[in-house]
């Protein structure tokens, strides 16, 4: 009985999880940002690649 109920909680907290993972979905445009933030960071140390 008491796997049993381990079992449950374990199906909640994975459920609980699987929400949160939805609630903070990428914008679509988070590919670009990502790389733009790199090449920002990049630059931050002295090396300079857009021209």
């Amino acid at each position: 009985m008491g796997e049993e109920k381990k079992d449950q909680e374990q199906g909640r907290q994975e459920k609980q999880a699987l929400k949160e993972t939805a609630a903070t979905e990428l914008s679509p445009t988070w590919a670009q940002e990502c790389i733009e933030d790199i090449d920002d960071w990049i630059e931050s140390q002295g090396i300079y690649l857009r021209q």
